[in-house]
């Protein structure tokens, strides 16, 4: 494979990284699925070269490694999301609600419960 080559493969990972970037800002898991296989295919491409390193080939690169983080800290911070939404929702849940009455007795609301199912 020729440089030029090699460096046209770099620039398409960059902007397929930044549509991941985009999916992950938009929380579009379904497209961040679609694209897994994308990035899978150039995996072999970069493997298999054996060609010289030019100055824009390492520029490729270094926007390659700093989307990545980008992209992985974007996913870290949807996941600490996440996490911190299903504590505050099992918080709600375990702790008993009610109001009382003026005669000291405590009537128990109904329960809001999150029902995860396909119809």
């Amino acid at each position: 494979m020729q440089i030029k080559e090699f460096e046209w493969h770099l620039e398409s990972f960059v902007k397929l990284l930044k549509k991941e970037k985009d999916y992950l800002i938009k929380d579009d898991g379904e497209s961040l699925t679609s694209l897994l296989s994308k990035k899978e295919s150039f995996v072999k491409v970069i493997e298999e070269y054996q060609g010289e390193i030019s100055e824009k080939t390492r520029e490729l690169i270094t926007k390659i490694k700093t989307q990545q983080e980008e992209n992985l800290l974007l996913t870290k911070q949807a996941i600490g999301y996440q996490t911190m939404l299903m504590e505050a929702i099992k918080k709600n849940l375990s702790s008993p609600t009610g109001t009382y009455s003026k005669g000291a007795q405590i009537y128990a609301q109904p329960r809001t419960n999150f029902v995860d199912e396909e119809i």
